[in-house]
């Protein structure tokens, strides 16, 4: 692959974007800003839909900034999500890979900064450069993982304690610090539903029973994890496994 070579200029936002991406840690400082470089910029805003289901597509997107919804949905209308994508996650891979349509759609749940690998791009990466293969399979390795883990909460588990457990996953990814974690820009009520396969109502009224357990506290629009002990407690003794969490 050759590098860029100083003859297209790599804004420094763009370079900052390719660095954070995990996607691109295993390829060189040459590698990354010849990505930087070919890649193509858009603002997205919140409620946008920047891939649809089943459309034909071979680029691959980064995020820069904001947070996006995976999901699905089915004849009768009904929300399936499949994760959250917060700056430096990526997407659209599977395509790349095997051609076929998108596996899913993904919208904006926020105003988003979104990167797009042109499919030249894409196959030049991955017939020429090891560390963007390397990382893209460890990542796919991790996605089947996250998957199975899944679908058997979906399966094993109810729907309290699965949120629960999204809860402390959240919580862990923010940083727990004296017992105590703080997450910031919790999704709403309909958006944590999608995310852990049940309805709205379900989760106003866990929330509601956490909140009065003393074990969530909301401050505008975060939430407070007040014992991550408890919380962890919580969900050992409604069935749940913590290490699912991770």
């Amino acid at each position: 692959m050759q590098d860029v070579g100083g003859s297209k200029q790599i804004s420094s936002a763009a370079m900052a974007a390719v660095e954070r991406c995990a996607l691109f840690r295993h390829m060189s400082q040459a590698e990354r800003a010849h990505v930087a470089a070919h890649t193509v910029w858009r603002i997205y805003q919140r409620g946008e839909q920047v891939v649809r289901a089943q459309e034909p597509g071979e680029d691959v997107y980064i995020v820069a900034a904001g947070t996006l919804l995976a999901n699905q949905f089915s004849r009768a209308g009904r929300e399936i999500g499949y994760r959250r994508l917060e700056a430096g996650a990526h997407f659209g891979e599977l395509a790349a890979i095997d051609g076929a349509p998108r596996s899913a759609n993904v919208f904006a749940l926020s105003v988003a900064e979104i990167g797009r690998l042109p499919q030249a791009l894409v196959k030049t990466l991955l017939s020429e450069c090891p560390g963007f293969t390397q990382a893209l399979l460890e990542d796919l390795t991790a996605m089947v993982r996250s998957l199975s883990a899944q679908v058997f909460r979906l399966g094993a588990i109810p729907a309290p304690c699965r949120l629960q457990m999204e809860l402390l996953r959240m919580a862990r990814a923010s940083g727990v610090a004296e017992d105590q974690a703080r997450i910031t820009g919790i999704p709403t009520h309909a958006e944590m539903a999608v995310l852990v396969g049940t309805q709205r109502e379900v989760v106003s009224r866990e929330f509601a029973r956490l909140a009065a357990l003393g074990l969530i506290a909301r401050t505008g629009r975060d939430l407070l994890i007040t014992a991550v002990s408890a919380l962890t407690a919580e969900i050992e003794r409604q069935g749940g496994d913590p290490s699912l969490s991770e």
